[in-house]
């Protein structure tokens, strides 16, 4: 075969096959909204797609779960390595071991090498959150788990078909092993789906152009994408900055656990050193490939959001984890069922906090971290077991940015908006509950120059049945960050509150952060969802953006006045601007609360 070195590529078949790609990717995500059975997936979007050459690298990624893809880059290479020679036409492999590039137990990857003239020349790859991983407590995230064993099921890499047959034996044992076995064939069955869709796409562009042109143009991708990339870090300015976040105590003896950032700016290169402590025996570790996409995720949000997304994208980003065996560079046995919520976001916004000191310009605040609860039990509708991750009773307040409001209920930044809560009456469809309240929480929002996004009241009632429910992640003593002088005196009412409402009277009985129990028949839960963070010093914002907020529920009048500084009448809600303009000019001369 000809060197793809050798092969000229014209911009115009160069577009094409991007086109393609990208196309392909868009149809993996289309046939798994309609063919996933589990609302985590079909509703939630909970999944991302990817394309791989045959080296493993990673030519295209989806608008998908950014927790997922900086992961994927590894653990496709860890797979390919695993198997070496002994792949074929028709093969598929499962995983989700985080020694191998897994994030945590409940992502689920297929992977599908794809043959071309008896050739391996792409990898198709689906990463799912499936419900179920079949350990201790339905849903996979168990709070009590001091070993990555207590939290499901480890798959290293498998073969579920092997040259075009299906290994039923296997498929039975992982099938076996879930409370929710029917929705876990159907949501593979969507998984090899998407990835089969994506293999025929591939086989035919190659087919239209040739392996050595298509190889050419992935080539010039991938080193368009790194020549990009670079580009955006020589806007920033040489030199050492620094950043930090912190992972709230797990309320078993651990502490609060800082995560530290230092970033090198050199060039065009970025260097990235993080450190944390030890791991704890809780399941708020990370390993090494889930850390990374994190690192990753902090950087993406400062540079252009146009820039194409492959692995080229990242190779000016050096990123040292520190120690191995610490909180964000695990080994076994640590757990880390939460890991893709707890600490990923943290890293992510102790690289943020970092940079956003290099480039004030593309500064963004942290985003409300989820927290979230998860129901199983048995759907007395249909007599079936379920498990439901719950993402509307989590899913908080973006962070401002530079320029722009932060987007309400949006929920982390590991999600960066791509996991979706759905509709009302498909959350009431997907599982046996009654919502009661779904509704945006005035005040909630970070002040700043550039408000933080609201946070939300969402209250549910679990119907005709007991349920088993799980709380996890963080957010319920720290407020969402606010950057460049974004800070407020209202912290304690921007965090997770979460009670369950119990007896004939709906008595409040405040849900702790990390927490598994029983909600009976009847009873409700309510959820306060946190803001995300502002950007800038609140006295800077315009004070007609105070005054749409206020009209609009988003502020009250006594915070416009406390935090923002613009003094409004209370009947017009008109603003009084001498007494505004002599309220900002004392707060410029000494800042502080106002």
């Amino acid at each position: 075969m000809t060197d793809s070195r050798d092969v000229a590529v014209d911009a115009i078949t160069l577009a094409v096959v991007g086109g393609a790609l990208d196309s392909s990717i868009r149809e993996m995500t289309i046939t798994m909204r309609r063919a996933a059975m589990s609302p985590v997936l079909a509703i939630g979007n909970d999944f991302s797609n990817a394309i791989f050459d045959g080296q493993a690298r990673l030519v295209m990624q989806g608008q998908d779960q950014p927790v997922h893809v900086g992961a994927l880059i590894f653990a496709c290479k860890e797979v390919a390595r695993y198997f070496g020679d002994d792949l074929s036409p028709g093969d598929v492999i499962y995983h989700n071991d985080p020694r191998t590039g897994g994030s945590h137990l409940q992502d689920m990857t297929l992977y599908k090498p794809v043959f071309i003239g008896g050739e391996l020349a792409f990898w198709t790859v689906n990463r799912s959150h499936m419900n179920e991983t079949g350990g201790p407590v339905a849903g996979g995230y168990n709070p009590m788990a001091e070993e990555i064993w207590a939290e499901g099921l480890r798959i290293s890499p498998v073969k579920l078909y092997q040259a075009g047959r299906p290994r039923q034996d296997v498929i039975d044992l992982l099938a076996t092993n879930f409370r929710t076995r029917r929705q876990f064939r159907g949501d593979l069955g969507a998984q090899l789906a998407a990835c089969t869709l994506a293999e025929r796409r591939l086989v035919m562009l190659v087919d239209h152009y040739g392996q050595e042109t298509v190889q050419a143009c992935l080539d010039a991708l991938l080193a368009r994408a790194e020549t990009l990339m670079r580009g955006e870090i020589l806007q920033m300015p040489d030199g050492d900055y620094h950043g930090h976040a912190v992972v709230e105590d797990d309320g078993h003896g651990s502490g609060d656990l800082e995560i530290t950032c230092d970033v090198t700016v050199r060039g065009g290169d970025l260097d990235i050193r993080l450190n944390a402590p030890p791991a704890v025996r809780r399941y708020v570790n990370s390993y090494a490939a889930n850390s990374m996409s994190a690192a990753y995720l902090g950087v993406l949000t400062f540079v252009d959001p146009t820039l194409p997304h492959n692995e080229g994208l990242y190779g000016p980003v050096h990123v040292d984890l520190g120690a191995r065996g610490s909180l964000i560079n695990a080994i076994e046995p640590a757990p880390c069922g939460l890991s893709t919520n707890t600490p990923l976001e943290h890293i992510a916004d102790a690289v943020r906090a970092a940079l956003a000191e290099a480039w004030p310009l593309r500064a963004g605040a942290a985003w409300a971290h989820a927290c979230v609860n998860s129901l199983a039990g048995t759907d007395p509708r249909y007599g079936e077991p379920y498990a439901y991750y719950l993402h509307a009773s989590g899913w908080g307040g973006g962070g401002a940015f530079w320029g722009s409001d932060g987007e309400p209920c949006i929920g982390s930044i590991g999600a960066a908006g791509a996991a979706m809560i759905g509709d009302i009456e498909m959350i009431e469809q997907a599982a046996p509950i009654h919502v009661h309240r779904y509704e945006l929480i005035t005040n909630s929002g970070g002040a700043g120059r550039w408000r933080g996004g609201l946070g939300c009241v969402f209250e549910f009632g679990i119907e005709d049945h007991d349920a088993t429910m799980s709380q996890f992640g963080d957010g319920m003593k720290y407020p969402a960050a606010g950057v460049l002088g974004a800070e407020t005196q209202f912290d304690g009412e921007r965090v997770f509150k979460k009670w369950i409402l119990r007896g004939p009277d709906g008595e409040p009985e405040p849900v702790p952060l990390h927490w598994a129990g029983e909600v009976k028949a009847g009873e409700r839960v309510l959820v306060h969802c946190a803001g995300g963070g502002g950007v800038g010093p609140p006295s800077e914002r315009d004070v007609d953006a105070v005054v749409a907020d206020v009209r609009g529920g988003h502020i009250s009048v006594d915070r416009a006045k406390a935090e923002y500084a613009v003094v409004l009448d209370r009947d017009s809600l008109e603003p009084d601007r001498a007494a505004t303009e002599s309220l900002r000019a004392r707060v410029a001369a000494s800042p502080g609360p106002v």
